[in-house]
């Protein structure tokens, strides 16, 4: 049985951003050892909306490459996301589309849970499969 491990976020950017030198290493190797089933990695769900939004916000990565790598990261061998399982559907969605996140997030929730979701914000209304309602 392997070990496993909770990862944090900045595991995750010095990852994909090879930024620091013992860090990014570091980090590049568990990715590896996970590939080979020495550890198991977890990664919850809030360390992947903090790594798409720094990502975005502070190294101002594009959209559709923080999802293809992201992606590619977060369905490799020995990695598992925690959390809901509309996650990596959220992810797709925000790479392929001009939305946010945190929209992307709502409406796959609401897909999966069959809700409709209540807000102001009519971009909603482009997701395929989620209706919105506005509070009266």
């Amino acid at each position: 049985m392997s070990t496993a491990y909770l990862v944090d976020t900045n595991v995750l950017l010095r990852y994909l951003m090879n930024d620091h030198p013992e860090h990014s290493e570091a980090a590049r190797k568990l990715v590896e050892e996970a590939g080979r089933g020495k550890v198991a990695l977890h990664v919850p769900f809030i360390a992947v909306a903090e790594t798409i939004f720094t990502l975005q916000r502070f190294y101002r990565v594009a959209r559709e490459d923080i999802g293809r790598e992201f992606l590619k990261v977060l369905s490799a061998p020995g990695i598992k996301v925690v959390g809901p399982g509309w996650v990596l559907e959220a992810v797709e969605e925000y790479r392929t589309r001009n939305v946010s996140f945190g929209d992307a997030c709502l409406a796959a929730e609401a897909r999966t849970e069959k809700l409709p979701i209540v807000s102001f914000d009519r971009g909603l209304d482009s997701f395929a499969g989620v209706r919105r309602v506005e509070p009266k």
